[in-house]
């Protein structure tokens, strides 16, 4: 038994600007507070995989593969939502954690993306064909889903990127025509939207990304948005060989 306390008073004050705030959540961001609901199968390349009948959790309803095909997949790494391109999963325990290690150590595995920007300063004004990005980045503090610059000595965590220019797409007489550079990026480092972060400080950022570039493409119910980065090539050692494996993907756009 435990003697009860009274509670102190709310100021009637305080009080009624509280109740305005609950109400504001309630009325607009309820379903921030809810547990979201479980993504559906077609919306994630491992659900794409399930439907085709891979995994011991395989649609039921697939008889494509037999019991034993129908091996269970590992998540070894992710992909930026809305980015295309080589996606690699493990298909046993033992081969993740090699794998998983492997993308701990930044000299073992070797990441090539592709990014379309309609502004590139290094190239556009300077000349310059490749160079190296070093800004630090840090989860934003404002906006939930969103990173940031920020200093080493305020919580920032080492960020570099290496790029060139893959391809000039600028046409016409004097490249009057201007529809941008596609840049070859190299992550040394592996942050959360860090090549996106990364385009955007030093460009007009990857066309299509509605989160920091300055060329979102529009959003129409009917068709797809579309953010021009993509994972072109994948290179690392088989984990049980040691052979040295290469993937690619040709880009959609």
């Amino acid at each position: 038994w435990h003697k009860k306390t009274k509670q102190p008073s709310m100021p009637p004050s305080l009080r009624s600007a509280a109740d305005e705030a609950f109400s504001i959540i309630q009325r607009l961001h309820i379903p921030l507070m809810n547990l979201p609901t479980p993504t559906e199968d077609w919306e994630s390349a491992q659900g794409q995989l399930r439907l085709l009948g891979y995994g011991d959790f395989a649609n039921e309803n697939n008889h494509s593969l037999s019991t034993s095909e129908k091996i269970k997949l590992h998540v070894v790494h992710r992909l930026d939502c809305q980015t295309s391109g080589v996606l690699l999963f493990a298909r046993n325990p033992e081969s993740a954690s090699k794998l998983c290690k492997a993308w701990r150590e930044r000299d073992v595995v070797q990441k090539v993306y592709l990014a379309h920007v309609m502004r590139w300063p290094p190239y556009d004004d300077q000349k310059l064909e490749e160079g190296t990005i070093e800004l630090p980045l840090a989860a934003s503090r404002t906006e939930r889903i969103k990173w940031e610059v920020r200093e080493l000595d305020d919580g920032g965590k080492p960020s570099i990127t290496k790029w060139k220019v893959y391809k000039d797409a600028d046409s016409g007489e004097d490249n009057t025509t201007k529809e941008g550079t596609v840049l070859e990026l190299h992550p040394i480092t592996g942050r959360t939207h860090q090549l996106r972060i990364h385009c955007a400080e030093i460009g007009s950022g990857i066309v299509g990304d509605s989160l920091y570039g300055d060329s979102p493409v529009p959003w129409d119910a009917g068709k797809p948005t579309i953010l021009r980065l993509h994972a072109q090539m994948l290179s690392l050692r088989h984990p049980r060989s040691g052979e040295e494996l290469t993937f690619k993907a040709p880009r959609l756009w």
